[in-house]
């Protein structure tokens, strides 16, 4: 398995190096076909590295093999959107954390703090993940943001800031992004509250609060965007924050929470 995981680490370096090439030289259609090739490769190399990961720890799950999970989810959606959004420069974010996600588990002992998932809520969990993949791309977004409204505050160039979209166009794509999140957010809250009446479970009750927590602050973000059209720092803040209380849900509770 050291060999899948090498191999999808090296293949998320060239991703990342193309991204930059592509960014920064326009107009080669060579060197997008090439990304879009070694990319998917990629992906599908890291795809077969989880589920080895997982069956060999007999489809249990931790905190470590749910952020990889995670991290895969969030390159499928990213390889699926950029024929379609602006979305390029996410890669040069989303890839080295998805690098540090795969060299983690390599360190990682499994043999604690697993447990099997139940087939009752499979449903459930998938919803989750992508919803939390749309989330977690519109996140990046909001780093992003942050850092070109920080330079243009202090009127201070960088080639980062040079080849990214301008804020209009990044503002948009992230609230398209927080829009399709949020509707499966909410769609993961309903499929899982059976579970929550049934399982007294302080650690689910501990993930469902945080996740309705998180729920109402993307709430409050667009109900702010569509009735006096927020924008910049506040848009931002809300954004993570609302993806702060996912983490803390999703992968955090026992480590927040012995």
């Amino acid at each position: 398995m050291e060999l899948l995981a090498s191999l999808s680490i090296i293949g998320y370096i060239l991703s990342t190096l193309s991204i930059k090439n592509m960014l920064t030289q326009f107009n080669q259609k060579f060197t997008h076909i090439l990304f879009c090739v070694v990319l998917l490769l990629t992906i599908i190399l890291t795809s077969i590295y989880t589920y080895n990961l997982a069956l060999s720890h007999s489809m249990k799950l931790n905190f470590v093999i749910a952020l990889l999970v995670t991290s895969l989810i969030l390159n499928y959606l990213f390889f699926a959107f950029i024929f379609t959004k602006p979305i390029k420069h996410l890669g040069l974010i989303l890839f080295p954390l998805t690098i540090s996600v795969i060299l983690f588990t390599l360190f990682f002992n499994f043999e604690k703090e697993q447990m099997q998932v139940d087939n009752n809520i499979i449903l459930h969990i998938v919803v989750s993940i992508v919803s939390y993949g749309f989330l977690g791309l519109a996140a990046i977004q909001a780093i992003l943001l942050k850092y070109q409204e920080y330079k243009l505050k202090n009127i201070q160039n960088s080639s980062l800031n040079n080849i990214l979209p301008s804020i209009e166009r990044m503002e948009k794509v992230m609230f398209e992004l927080i829009i399709l999140g949020f509707i499966l957010l909410t769609l993961s809250l309903l499929s899982g509250a059976p579970f929550v009446v049934l399982d007294n479970n302080e650690n689910l009750l501990q993930k469902i609060t945080f996740s309705i927590i998180a729920w109402i602050t993307y709430f409050y973000l667009l109900f702010k965007k569509f009735s006096s059209g927020v924008r910049g720092r506040q848009a931002t803040n809300l954004a993570l924050g609302g993806m702060m209380f996912l983490f803390i849900s999703y992968l955090g509770t026992k480590i927040f929470f012995v």
